[in-house]
């Protein structure tokens, strides 16, 4: 579950050349030293801190990781001579021999050229069906998914939009003249071949709507992309253009995932899981948030995927918060640690939640069985995570437990969102949708009970707590099937 208040990705400088993703791979020796260049800043990151609970890194992947050093795994903490074990750098040091044989795992290969071609191909039948002209989209996840055009575009007054033909599913773009050739140096992927003119430039003293509307003249409907602002839709009504929402059948083109897709979002969550299994077995009492946080940060940027790094990492009444609390919460005994995170692989996210305890530790037995409560929530919702199953009765579903434990009205949010080039994006299981679950879209699993300590004492208890977990699940015909490779089996082992 990442919060939408999260920090925003850095905008590409108006200055800097804008880069898609979508880079041609590093050699072995440019991979080698851009993670030598990460695991020192890392280091360095580790040092400083990092302030807030919810981070975002924006370096590329570049690489693997580094060496383990002389020192192997030291459970619990692996602090140096005169180094307090409970730091972040301490935390790393345990984590890493435990996470470094897994890095494997973000060895996929990024969306091929042919695939990206396929996507648009389809797109133009799905518009063609829908009886509009062309889709037209702002820089976005959109646009990334089908034609590599970062969603890290600048956006400003100025429309830089996507544009995509229905008969003939040719590519173009609309363009301000004066940002022709940046943007014209872009790794957008089309069919050269069928595009005789594929950038509509417009200058300064025109309206860049006009001039689209002149560049095309059959276009009299057109089909806008879910992200597209108001100006563009208001500006391309003025130029005489009916414009249309996007349909629930182009929407979900891309909630649907192809197989190069898939095996992108379990590498990453895969891995991800390890990092948070990592992490449970050198946690201490008396570490603070912050210094998860850190040492998690660290650990993804070693990986060589500190790009999109974020978190949310709470210790006990903390965790009644599903986004976050107060800073500088330290990890008491007979608490849980809520640890939500993840980050990005060529623009595919992770999203994985554990509530732990550090080897050793105990909580009530009260908190050990909502802990079970919430996993027996997650179960439920897991079992009808199959094709044409309507949104809202798997999230229906998953409450059964929750409301039968006496916690109904506790967990608060909905089970799940969508998990791909955007961390929450279509479908949505929440009450309110009936939408049909499909054969390859990857939904998060994720019920949880939240008591704040004012609740708490309206209950005759002395704390607050929270619990929630969290899988990204593949709809299959057969129930979910978890993209980390398992599910939580305790708090020890998660």
């Amino acid at each position: 579950m990442r919060s939408n208040n999260h920090d925003a990705p850095e905008e590409a400088a108006a200055s800097e050349p804008l880069l898609s993703r979508r880079a041609a791979p590093h050699t072995r020796t440019s991979r080698a030293l851009i993670l030598r260049l990460g695991v020192a800043i890392a280091t360095v990151c580790g040092v400083m801190g990092v302030i807030g609970l919810a981070y975002r890194d924006h370096s590329e992947r570049g690489g693997h990781h580094g060496g383990s050093g002389p020192d192997g795994p030291k459970e619990g903490g692996g602090g140096g001579a005169g180094e307090s074990p409970l730091t972040a750098a301490s935390l790393e040091k345990c984590a890493w021999p435990l996470l470094e044989p897994h890095v494997s795992l973000l060895d996929v290969p990024r969306i091929a050229r042919d695939e990206y071609l396929s996507r648009q191909a389809t797109l133009a039948s799905a518009l063609a069906d829908a009886g509009v002209d062309a889709f037209i989209a702002e820089p976005s996840a959109s646009t990334e998914y089908y034609a590599n055009i970062s969603s890290s575009f600048d956006l400003s007054e100025r429309p830089f939009l996507m544009l995509l033909e229905a008969q003939t599913g040719a590519f173009s773009y609309l363009v301000p003249q004066f940002e022709a050739g940046r943007i014209a140096g872009l790794d957008m992927v089309y069919d050269e071949t069928t595009n005789a003119e594929v950038a509509v430039a417009w200058a300064e003293e025109e309206s860049p709507y006009a001039v689209l509307a002149g560049a095309r003249p059959d276009w009299k409907k057109v089909m806008v992309d879910e992200h597209t602002r108001y100006m563009i839709a208001a500006g391309l009504q003025g130029a005489g253009i009916e414009v249309v929402p996007m349909s629930e059948t182009v929407q979900s083109l891309r909630a649907v995932k192809t197989a190069a897709e898939i095996a992108l979002l379990r590498g990453i969550n895969t891995f991800t899981l390890e990092l948070v299994r990592s992490v449970q077995k050198c946690l201490l009492v008396g570490m603070t948030q912050e210094a998860v946080v850190t040492a998690s940060h660290s650990l993804f940027s070693r990986a060589g995927v500190g790009a999109g790094f974020w978190s949310i990492v709470l210790f006990g009444d903390q965790a009644a918060y599903p986004h976050g609390g107060k800073h500088g919460k330290t990890l008491a005994e007979g608490e849980f640690a809520l640890i939500d995170i993840g980050s990005l692989l060529h623009g595919y996210g992770s999203d994985v939640t554990r509530t732990i305890l550090p080897t050793g530790a105990k909580v009530s037995d009260e908190l050990m069985g909502i802990w079970e409560t919430v996993f027996a929530a997650q179960s439920a919702g897991f079992e009808r995570m199959r094709i044409n199953e309507t949104c809202s009765d798997v999230d229906a579903a998953s409450r059964v437990a929750v409301k039968e434990a006496g916690y109904g009205s506790f967990y608060t949010h909905r089970l799940g969102h969508g998990l791909g080039l955007e961390m929450h994006e279509h479908p949505y299981l929440n009450g309110a949708n009936s939408e049909k679950l499909k054969l390859g879209e990857v939904v998060t699993n994720e019920p949880g009970i939240y008591v704040t300590t004012e609740q708490a004492k309206t209950m005759g208890k002395d704390i607050g707590f929270g619990v929630r977990l969290e899988d990204p699940i593949l709809v299959t015909d057969n129930g979910g099937e978890p993209m980390t490779g398992r599910r939580a089996r305790s708090p020890y082992d998660p």
